[in-house]
């Protein structure tokens, strides 16, 4: 992970390392000298900063001890008792990953941005983006990488936090609990929640449970100005702060917009019913990303005819968000960054507005827990109506679908086991300058079909696997 060497000193003092901490044991003390940041990263860590051993899902910590400290670490926190044969502090502590938690909160504390959270079920990462654009030309601005939002992703960014005036923090979650647990870390000023949609119910169960985990970001600061969509039918319910700023569609709410008219490359609205905004993307959908970045921006007393007319030249859409790509002699709308049964549905609206051939490749929605195969059966009547030449469905969730298409009336769908499969059947049997359309949960790689079509296809493997593609269910392909 990229880390960053706050200027000056974080900690000078081995007491307030300790009260920070509360270790359950204490090594080599004696050397103990100033930390300058902390870093979880035993590769590009600096001298004088400190070393936390986290254990991750790929890789533990612990293990590369030795090379931080050979790198310049100052001192190692650390939840195994195993002091290794160097001259520098160790602190051992019950729990890195809670050490995590202290050390943001006590950073957030001494360097005191203004903190914004973003969090929802769609659409954080884009008006995370949006909102880093409008403010970085009034403030110095720091924001996490990419889709880093987790406590891991939260604490690399809060490391590298150093003069920056403003902080923009996307929160995360799979499970209860996890958002408020980061809030507590964070302590947002202003917090923004996209929507309540059904994503992640495998560990939050249902639009209940997902709506009550977004929303405990809100109990951590009482002074917290708080930034809600209006127009989603589980936010809309919310009544208990007066510091609510409401967004949408509405006149009834703080900022709204009206749509005007849209192409496939941008979407025209009115803010206000005064100030013309031109999106530049032909997914409309993205208008709610947008009115959550300018109504969050303008609560820091910006002018909003500046807002807007800014916001006009965002380009920089978060890779494969409705991203236009052209390969091999497709056009790919890829949307694979993600997907969930309301995202999916908005996505299509874009689709409709094209008038040449469309595919339609499809994987599997994740974590959508015991009704998986339910919301998957219910794509089949959306996909029909809009209007694709055939669907090519992949993964173990998405044969429910392509077998509910069936059962509709719709003939031309396909089934495949592999990436390969798909993109050798795309190169054989589709017309160059079709529209291809992704939709797929992060961990179905999507993108590997475009990556694949660039390459030499094998039409010998081609025959092999698409000779199976109508088959029912098996071991290799359905």
């Amino acid at each position: 992970m990229l880390n960053l060497c706050n200027k000056g000193m974080l900690i000078s003092d081995f007491k307030k390392l300790e009260k920070l901490l509360n270790p359950v044991k204490i090594y080599n003390l004696y050397n103990f000298t100033p930390i300058s940041a902390f870093s979880m990263d035993s590769r590009s860590i600096k001298k004088g900063q400190a070393f936390i051993a986290v254990k991750g899902k790929h890789c533990d910590g612990h293990e590369f001890i030795k090379e931080a400290v050979k790198n310049g670490a100052s001192c190692v926190i650390s939840q195994k008792d195993k002091v290794f044969n160097c001259q520098v502090p160790f602190y051992v502590v019950d729990d890195t990953y809670e050490s995590l938690k202290d050390i943001c909160r006590f950073i957030r504390e001494k360097k005191n941005p203004t903190v914004y959270a973003i969090t929802g079920s769609v659409g954080k990462t884009t008006a995370k983006e949006m909102l880093a654009f409008l403010l970085r030309e009034d403030f110095s601005v720091l924001k996490n990488y990419k889709t880093e939002n987790n406590i891991l992703g939260v604490a690399k960014t809060l490391f590298s936090l150093q003069d920056e005036k403003v902080l923009i923090l996307e929160l995360g979650t799979n499970n209860p609990g996890e958002i408020k647990e980061l809030s507590k870390a964070v302590r947002p000023d202003i917090g923004i929640i996209t929507f309540i949609k059904p994503v992640h119910l495998a560990g939050l169960k249902n639009l209940k449970g997902i709506f009550e985990e977004k929303i405990s970001m809100i109990a951590v600061n009482p002074k917290m100005k708080i930034v809600l969509n209006k127009d989603d039918a589980c936010l809309s319910k919310f009544n208990s702060s007066k510091n609510v700023y409401w967004f949408g569609k509405g006149s009834n709410c703080h900022l709204y917009a009206r749509f005007l008219k849209s192409n496939t490359e941008q979407s025209r609205f009115i803010i206000q019913d005064k100030l013309e905004f031109t999106l530049q993307s032909g997914f409309e959908g993205f208008i709610y990303n947008a009115l959550a970045a300018l109504l969050g921006a303008s609560l820091l007393k910006i002018p909003l005819d500046k807002l807007v007319n800014k916001l006009c030249g965002f380009y920089d859409f978060p890779s494969q968000r409705m991203q236009m790509q052209e390969k091999n002699g497709f056009l790919f709308l890829n949307d694979a960054y993600n997907s969930n049964p309301y995202a999916f549905c908005e996505a299509l609206k874009l689709v409709k507005k094209f008038s040449f051939k469309k595919i339609a490749v499809v994987a599997d929605m994740l974590e959508l827990g015991e009704k998986s195969a339910y919301y998957h059966k219910r794509l089949a009547q959306p996909l029909k109506n809009a209007g694709f030449d055939c669907v090519l469905t992949y993964g173990e969730q998405c044969f429910h679908l392509k077998e509910a298409l069936g059962k509709i009336g719709y003939k031309n769908a396909y089934h495949f086991s592999s990436h390969a499969a798909i993109s050798d059947f795309i190169n054989e049997r589709i017309k160059k300058g079709s529209l291809i359309f992704l939709k797929g949960s992060r961990g179905m790689q999507l993108e590997k079909i475009i990556e694949r079509l660039s390459m030499e296809r094998d039409s010998h493997k081609y025959l092999r696997e698409s000779a199976s593609i109508t088959t029912p269910p098996s071991l290799d392909a359905r």
